[in-house]
């Protein structure tokens, strides 16, 4: 079992001895820190440490080594799925909005420098499909450009999970009118869900982050079908992954005791 078909496990190997030299360089050990704090904070809701963490790698977006990018970026997705999921705050909509923004310009650099990076092709494409979902006039270019990243990352990587996960993030969150599709999301959710459980155990600096939230959809999908039973152990299954993911939590519990 591979984490990554060969060519991109090169990519990234490539990557990650780069990172030491210039003002906005990061070690492998500090980019799996700020990953690791980034998505605790996602999972536990907390806007005000993401924000803090985005100050902190401020100057990792200024960097020209793609996988420095990537994770600066993946701070920016965090805040923007945050406000994203606000809907009736429109700070916290202008918010992400704006770290949506961040996380799409730094990915647009990280694949300018190297355009064989999937794993920055697939979160950009997550990016815009989150940007898409904040309103009509983002749909309308964040939509589009939504889904030809993922399937630029999926030509280079298919079988990644977290290229999995962001073209079913890509056809849930779209509008239908921009190629939005929840039916088609539901399969892929449970495959990078599969597929996660299939990972080895990553190197420093590589991205880890995705099978909490691919377990969350999963959940998700199946209790729109009305799949109570299903839906529940999904959620289960992202809790095992990571505990404190709020989300998977309140789903459960809103299900009620099991029968």
């Amino acid at each position: 079992m591979r984490t990554f078909p060969w060519i991109q496990a090169a990519v990234l190997a490539a990557a990650l001895p780069a990172l030491a030299p210039g003002a906005a360089a990061a070690t492998p050990d500090e980019l799996s820190d700020y990953e690791a704090k980034a998505q605790y904070a996602f999972f536990t809701g907390d806007a005000n440490a993401l924000r803090g963490l985005a100050r902190t790698v401020r100057t990792l977006g200024e960097s020209e080594q793609p996988l420095v990018l990537y994770h600066y970026a993946h701070v920016q997705f965090r805040l923007l799925q945050l406000g994203a999921a606000r809907e009736d705050d429109k700070a916290a909509r202008r918010e992400a909005g704006e770290a949506g923004e961040a996380c799409v310009d730094a990915l647009e650099r990280a694949v300018a420098r190297n355009p064989r990076f999937a794993e920055a092709h697939a979160l950009q494409g997550a990016c815009y499909g989150y940007l898409a979902s904040l309103g009509a006039l983002r749909a309308v270019t964040a939509g589009p450009r939504s889904g030809s990243r993922v399937e630029e990352a999926a030509k280079l990587d298919p079988r990644n999970p977290r290229v999995l996960l962001t073209r079913a993030f890509a056809l849930y969150f779209a509008p239908a009118a921009f190629g939005g599709d929840r039916e088609r999301a539901a399969p892929l959710f449970v495959q990078a869900a599969e597929a996660f459980e299939r990972l080895q155990a990553p190197r420093p600096g590589e991205p880890t982050w995705g099978a909490a939230e691919a377990w969350l959809f999963v959940g998700r999908t199946l209790e729109a079908d009305g799949d109570l039973l299903g839906a529940r152990n999904a959620y289960e299954k992202a809790l095992i992954v990571a505990p404190e993911f709020r989300a998977a939590q309140a789903r459960r519990a809103a299900l009620g005791a099991p029968r």
